[in-house]
């Protein structure tokens, strides 16, 4: 194979997210991002009894990232982000070592002819024949030669780009290729066979009709039921399994909002009177806004004097001339404004057009989208049927079934390019505008009456708080601090004593990426990875806040504490205390309606049950209920059946006939499907828990 065995013998890892391997492997590109690690630590986990180095976990967050800003492009990378991509990016890399090792075992492989035969054979993949630059453009149909062509090329690029693409893609397609032969080894090793088959027709079809009554452990007043201490430490004792629990962290804290005062109030309405004659006198407006203005999403479309009268600014603005600008003015407490009249037309209140869209792809660039409607827009000069144009390839295809008709809109409703485009024409001549989706060849069909409309635009400033505010707030922190660290004053008096909130996070795992009610706050579970407890943190910032912590308590791997369970354990003993003296008061009865009238409770009748099915109407998920129903003969009654919030006695009325012949293979292809879908999760899993996973992520970032 060549060039091509030289290259399949390189390593590299590739996200399993196809957008991205399809983008990497047409466009290329790696980029590398910003990474953090605690110092002196040479491994973020273990798995397989050999040790996950750091570089190896990053470069694979590295392309989780890169990935994600192609796919978000006009988005920051937040901590929050860059969190889930981390988890996202340990599942893959662990799996990926965890397979790898399977695959080796039990000889899972691809030869040479099989791999030719998956990329460019009859057998082709997928993933391969989906890619644009490898279809026939006329028919869409996969191509072989293209393939074989763009190997050629990747030969001949001096650069190393191409191969490095290639690369990336191949081991993406071998994981995939590979996974794919893994779980259908899997899948052939299970069956179903026509006893289960019948079993599980009879589940979902056999229905119980049947009467109940309910005895609500409300019926007994809590006061009536005494538990002592003993009977807690017992009943502790015998359940101590379900009171297990992972190593955690409990948090008291306070935060310092930093809130601007008056000086920064008025900071910020004398820096836009400042801007006022200038924005007065400036023609380019939106030069003057982008660089001044906070509000960045803000459109000044044109509005009729009805619309604008609404604001009672803009309708002072209405009345006077054009290029006069009012303020600064309180839009809200915390924002600023001027604004200005920018221009006075008479304008449609809404038109009708069509358009043809061409947006960018993979295989066409922008400016390629623009010679296309340049193209497109000659031919319907020359006679060329626009509708029919529309309907074979523009983008927009809402509109392209109608030929491109957009029918009749009002101004604002489209984007600020388009709009402008539609409602300042004054003929029906073609127009070409670009906007975020590409580039459109707009033609507009009909137009309202002209009226009078206005055009204002406004500069926004939030009222934030200064460098000197923060550092006031900044010093209160410290000073907080420093009453309890230094002077050895207890947390909760200083609380107390500055008139401060205290906030508590209880059951703060080491992994957690943020306290309850901090975003991105990932910075102080670390340092509650490494305090003691009674430790008072350091002054934490963030964005518009200060924040101190107090380690109040670790709570150790393994069994929890009496005490924090207590009032659990409690509840459970008076339910089961409960049970006892309804049970009593239930006593012997030889029919539900006898029972009802001693009792003075209601019987509910006619009620529907099946054992595929588990929740019950008026009880929720309850198995023990459904199980009762079914292990009751007909015309029977059960004993008292215990659930969680009551005691209930069932009377069978009637139940399906169970069907015991027949042919339930169609049952038996439906519960093999099911199977199949959950055998891949499972095997996996057992494969990660017989791996033994060691997580050490929360020591690193």
């Amino acid at each position: 194979m060549g060039t091509l065995g030289k290259i399949r013998n390189r390593s590299g890892l590739l996200l399993t997210v196809i957008g991205f391997a399809m983008l990497a492997f047409i466009l290329g590109d790696f980029m590398q991002s910003k990474r953090s690690s605690g110092p002196g630590i040479l491994f973020v986990g273990e798995l397989l009894g050999e040790d996950i180095l750091i570089p190896t976990f990053e470069k694979t967050v590295d392309q989780g990232i890169e990935n994600w800003k192609s796919q978000n492009p006009n988005s920051i990378v937040t901590q929050s982000v860059i969190s889930n991509i981390r988890n996202q990016a340990w599942a893959q890399l662990t799996r990926e070592l965890i397979m790898e090792e399977e695959y080796e075992k039990i000889g899972i492989g691809i030869s040479d002819d099989e791999w030719m035969e998956r990329i460019s054979g009859l057998n082709v993949h997928p993933e391969v024949s989906k890619i644009p630059a490898f279809q026939d453009p006329n028919t869409g149909q996969f191509d072989r030669t293209k393939v074989l062509g763009y190997l050629q090329q990747v030969e001949q690029d001096q650069t190393g780009e191409s191969v490095k693409n290639w690369v990336a893609f191949q081991d993406y397609l071998i994981k995939v290729v590979s996974n794919e032969k893994y779980d259908k080894l899997v899948e052939k090793g299970v069956f179903i066979n026509s006893e289960e088959a019948k079993i599980s027709y009879n589940e979902g079809t056999q229905i119980t009709t049947y009467n109940y009554l309910t005895l609500p452990y409300s019926m007994i007043e809590d006061s009536l039921i005494q538990i002592s201490d003993k009977e807690i430490k017992n009943y502790y004792k015998e359940n101590k399994d379900q009171y297990t629990q992972d190593l955690s962290r409990d948090i008291d804290y306070v935060v310092f909002t930093v809130v601007p005062t008056k000086e920064d109030d008025s900071s910020t309405r004398n820096s836009l009177e400042d801007l006022k004659s200038d924005f007065e006198n400036y023609d380019d407006y939106l030069n003057m806004v982008r660089r001044n203005s906070d509000n960045t999403r803000a459109i000044f479309n044109f509005q009729s004097k009805d619309e604008l009268m609404k604001d009672s600014a803009f309708a002072i603005l209405v009345n006077q001339d054009k290029g006069d600008v009012i303020g600064p003015y309180k839009l809200n407490s915390l924002m600023y404004r001027i604004s200005k009249l920018v221009d006075v037309q008479n304008r449609p209140d809404s038109v009708e057009a069509r358009h043809i869209l061409i947006s960018p792809k993979a295989n066409i660039s922008l400016d390629s989208a623009k010679s296309i409607v340049y193209d497109l827009k000659k031919q319907i000069e020359n006679g060329g049927d626009f509708s029919l144009l529309a309907q074979g390839i523009s983008d927009d295809k809402s509109s392209a079934i109608k030929g491109g008709e957009l029918g009749w809109f009002k101004e604002g409703l489209m984007v600020e390019q388009f709009n402008d485009v539609c409602f300042s024409s004054s003929d029906d001549k073609m127009k070409i505008v670009e906007t975020q989706f590409g580039i459109h060849l707009i033609q507009v069909t009909n137009k309202s009456k002209l009226n009078k409309k206005y055009r204002i635009a406004y500069i926004d400033r939030n009222v934030s708080a200064s460098t000197e505010t923060y550092n006031n707030y900044y010093t209160q922190a410290a000073q907080f601090v420093s009453k309890v660290v230094t002077k050895n004053n207890s947390f909760d008096t200083i609380v107390l004593n500055d008139n401060l909130v205290k906030r508590s996070d209880i059951g703060v795992v080491p992994d957690k990426q943020n306290i309850v009610g901090l975003a991105d706050s990932r910075s102080i579970v670390r340092w509650m990875n490494k305090a003691e407890e009674g430790d008072v943190s350091e002054v934490f910032e963030f964005d518009n806040s200060y924040v101190v912590v107090k380690l109040i308590k670790e709570n150790e791997d393994g069994y929890k504490e009496l005490s924090d369970v207590e009032n659990n354990i409690k509840q459970e003993i008076r339910i089961d205390k409960k049970y006892d003296k309804l049970i009593e008061r239930i006593g012997e009865y030889t029919s539900l309606e006898e029972l009802a009238r001693r009792l003075n409770i209601n019987i509910i009748s006619n009620q529907k049950a099946q054992l595929s099915l588990l929740s019950v109407e008026n009880f929720g998920y309850a198995p023990e209920l459904v199980g009762a129903i079914f292990s009751t003969e007909i015309g029977g009654f059960s004993s008292p059946i215990k659930s969680k919030n009551s005691v209930s006695v069932v009377n069978v009325i009637s139940r399906d006939e169970y069907r015991s012949a027949g042919d339930f293979s169609l049952e038996q292809k439906s519960l093999l499907e099911k199977i199949k879908s959950y055998t891949a999760t499972a095997s996996y899993k057992a494969l990660e828990t017989d791996a033994i996973l060691i997580d050490n992520r929360s020591e690193v970032y």
